[in-house]
């Protein structure tokens, strides 16, 4: 029967500290995974870390590394399930990097590296949290926006939307077009600075052939 230690209790309560500093900034953020759900990893990171010294120690020499390895393979299915494709974008992969990065600070509370897994606490939240204004900043200049459009079937939507490409000074990305008996539709995806794509969608909506448009 393994004795409760509370050096090991220690360790745990560790963990639920990281788990809740870095799942803040999830949870202020409206994530799948927030702030108990990455308490919750946490923890158990560090209990099955535990386990694996605290087992072979009460029930033999068997092999340490077994139930740890095993962790990287349980939050790998998480993290999995936190990432979604949608309409060709890709969500979510900043919450399974988090999910991933929560594990393994779990597991050096686990394992007693108190030191480490505090300081890689403290760079994780200054990441997600210092880092936010800085991506802001690079959205204004490196930005990438989609337009569902509809526009009237007599007209050249190619060109219409070519001239306005250009005149607003963004990249294309990708555009494609279908056409019906009465009408056109288009889907557009542009890159470039934050003003410019606005520029864009501004110039398009004032645009007489088009009907409607839609920014993703």
């Amino acid at each position: 029967m393994l004795e409760l230690d509370w050096v090991d209790v220690g360790k745990l309560l560790a963990a639920v500290v990281a788990g809740a500093v870095i799942g803040l900034e999830r949870e202020t953020h409206d994530k799948p995974a927030g702030f108990r759900t990455n308490i919750l990893i946490c923890l158990g990171a560090a209990l099955f870390t535990i386990l694996s010294v605290r087992i072979p120690e009460g029930f033999g020499n068997t092999e340490r590394t077994r139930i740890a390895a095993q962790i990287i393979t349980g939050v790998g299915f998480l993290g999995a399930g936190a990432i979604i494709q949608f309409r060709g974008n890709v969500i979510g992969l900043t919450t399974a990097a988090t999910i991933w990065l929560v594990a393994s600070v779990g597991m050096a509370f686990g394992a007693g590296h108190f030191l480490l897994g505090s300081v890689v606490t403290i760079l994780a939240t200054a990441v997600l949290f210092g880092l936010e204004s800085f991506e802001v900043q690079i959205a204004r200049w490196r930005t990438v926006a989609t337009f569902e459009l509809e526009l009237s079937a007599s007209e050249d939507a190619t060109d219409i939307v070519r001239r306005a490409v250009c005149d607003a000074n963004v990249r294309i990305k990708s555009w494609s077009v279908s056409r019906t008996h009465d009408s056109v539709a288009g889907r557009l995806t542009a890159a470039g600075p934050a003003p410019r794509l606005e520029s864009l969608e501004k110039a398009l909506l004032q645009h007489q052939a088009i009907r409607t448009i839609r920014r993703l």
